[in-house]
């Protein structure tokens, strides 16, 4: 037997499982991590061809200035109210070392994006995990939640439930940690919540480049808040956390706004149109204002049995087997055709 070194705070420990990666260029029809349908702003495809030249010798700005002041300029804020990460996952991380201390509580809502558990693990904190009620809205013990750090994740994943401004501004005015709302998804929902920044130097927004400008390939991710939180997160974060080519090609697609209104125009249609085909099948149907359906099979038929049909046909999809979701799907917005492809094996399998 091997000998294991592994703190004894993680023992039992179970690691956070992307989604299925198959190998670039076979045929599947991949609707299982939420990416872009549509490909990157061509001019971000320039610019990043153009930066990988001799310059990579050197180490990036270690504060990717340039994306900073680019997406402060493109919100209307200061670029010491912007901080980078890559991808939404490091900033999450670092929310964890700069204001969750061992033995702190960290409150979230569940069922959600499923990373907080195992950074709670690793950062030695107590999950404070509050049950949605019913229509997978938040609880007044979850508003009320005392704790130093507390995660919204609006809109919600898996659920794709979106909470309006009242109810975010609700869970603000009684928290008196820090309060990060998680809005990796918000630009096909209804509203974002950034006019509240001004009002809450509680709060710290997270957003991504991976969804709506089609580059989780760069894993890029930021941060906008009050310059406090802002200066903490720095504080925190690794030397050169962000390369050159995804800070290019973070400055670069934050000024697109054509292009990335083209993605979410695109994601925001064939997503109610998918949602409309699925309900003719028979799918039970929770209303998503992210880029994917959340959807669970007719009565009697077996989700997993579904899910590994689909499988066999070169189709993923996410599937959920712990409750209170067991037996729903998760399918990322795709294009018409992987849409298509989607419906006929669910009517050969169903």
């Amino acid at each position: 037997m091997s000998q294991s070194f592994l703190k004894k705070a993680l023992e039992g420990y179970h690691p956070y499982i992307p989604g299925e990666q198959p190998p670039d260029g076979e045929d599947w029809v991949k609707l299982n991590t939420n990416e872009s349908p549509l490909p990157p702003s061509p001019k971000v495809i320039e610019a990043i061809a153009a930066a990988a030249g001799e310059s990579l010798r050197l180490y990036p700005s270690p504060t990717a200035a340039p994306a900073r002041h680019a997406i402060a300029e493109h919100f209307g804020l200061d670029a010491n109210q912007v901080a980078l990460g890559n991808g939404g996952d490091e900033l999450i991380e670092m929310c964890f070392r700069a204001f969750a201390g061992a033995g702190d509580r960290v409150a979230y809502s569940t069922p959600t994006y499923p990373l907080l558990d195992p950074l709670c693990r690793v950062h030695e904190v107590t999950p404070s995990t509050h049950p949605t009620a019913e229509g997978w809205t938040w609880t007044p013990d979850f508003v009320d939640d005392p704790a130093p750090l507390k995660f919204l994740v609006n809109p919600n994943s898996p659920t794709g439930t979106h909470h309006g401004r009242m109810s975010v501004e609700r869970v603000l005015a009684r928290s008196s940690g820090v309060v990060v709302l998680d809005e990796a998804y918000v630009d096909f929902a209804p509203e974002s919540q950034l006019e509240l920044l001004g009002r809450h130097p509680n709060l710290l927004i997270l957003r991504t480049m991976s969804k709506s400008y089609a580059l989780a390939g760069m894993r890029i991710g930021f941060a906008l808040g009050h310059p406090q939180l802002i200066s903490d997160l720095d504080a925190v974060k690794d030397s050169y956390n962000l390369n050159r080519l995804a800070i290019v090609a973070a400055t670069t697609a934050i000024e697109d706004e054509e292009h990335h209104q083209k993605i979410v125009r695109h994601v925001v249609a064939e997503r109610a149109w998918l949602e409309d085909q699925l309900r003719e099948e028979g799918f039970e149907h929770s209303a998503s204002a992210a880029n994917f359906a959340f959807v669970k099979p007719p009565l009697g038929a077996s989700a997993a049995a579904v899910a590994d049909a689909l499988r066999e046909r070169r189709v993923l999809i996410r599937h959920y087997d712990r409750e209170p979701i067991a037996g729903w799907f998760r399918i990322t917005i795709g294009t018409r055709t992987q849409h298509e492809r989607l419906l006929t094996a669910l009517r050969e399998i169903l």
